[in-house]
């Protein structure tokens, strides 16, 4: 009886090594993974924290407010009044102890987010990009830049060397928004920094994070989102 078990034992033990030798031959054979997927490295996204900040009040924001769309319209590139001017000291104050997580800054060439960007990062050593992507969408004169010849001489201390000297768009569909969208996800996702400040505008920021949200920004908002590698935009933040 002792000898019938043993003899039981053995073949099942051969059954066993017959059984694994297999799976390591048809494994090196159809490059079929030897270990189960929890064994094996599992991929990690990495995320990025944006900071949105729409420009200070400008004075045709104003004249929308009043209805004056045709004298709002035309107001080419125009800067910040002193509401606007306050709301961007007072957005100072508001971020100012959680600023030196901001890594770096990327402000559109227009003279309101330029303007807004010195006043919110004063007295800071953040770097400061300019940048023709996070633009306003080019529906009228108000959204168009100046030339870059101009601008450079109005902020002398920004680097301007990335803009060609007419940099924006006019009359621009929305599907050329949203393009433009895709591609400055794409830019922040190539840089090395993982927490960006970006100063823009109501119409570009509200297709920026269209994909979870309907807001429109209000002047001198901050809003932070979450930017995956995959270019997805979330409120997770």
């Amino acid at each position: 009886m002792m000898r019938y078990t043993q003899l039981i034992g053995l073949l099942s033990f051969a059954a066993v090594v017959f059984c694994m030798i297999s799976f390591i031959i048809l494994a090196g054979e159809n490059n079929f993974p030897i270990l189960p997927d929890t064994f094996l490295p599992q991929s990690s996204t990495s995320m990025k924290e944006l900071w949105l900040i729409r420009h200070g009040q400008a004075p045709h924001n104003v004249l929308f407010q009043q209805k004056k769309n045709l004298q709002a319209q035309r107001l080419r590139d125009p800067p910040l009044n002193q509401k606007g001017e306050q709301q961007a000291r007072d957005l100072h104050f508001r971020i100012k102890s959680a600023v030196k997580d901001v890594e770096l800054i990327v402000t559109s060439p227009l003279r309101r987010t330029l303007m807004t960007t010195d006043i919110v990062f004063s007295k800071t050593d953040i770097p400061v990009l300019v940048s023709a992507l996070p633009r306003e969408q080019g529906d009228y004169a108000c959204d168009y830049g100046s030339p870059k010849s101009t601008i450079q001489r109005e902020f002398p201390h920004r680097d301007f060397s990335a803009l060609q000297e007419s940099w924006w768009t006019e009359k621009e569909t929305v599907s050329q928004v949203l393009e433009r969208v895709a591609q400055f996800r794409e830019f922040l996702n190539a840089r090395s920094e993982n927490t960006i400040a970006v100063v823009s505008h109501g119409m570009f920021l509200k297709h920026f994070v269209s994909s979870f949200s309907t807001r429109r920004f209000e002047n001198c908002e901050c809003y932070r989102v979450v930017l995956d590698d995959e270019g997805n935009v979330t409120n997770s933040c």
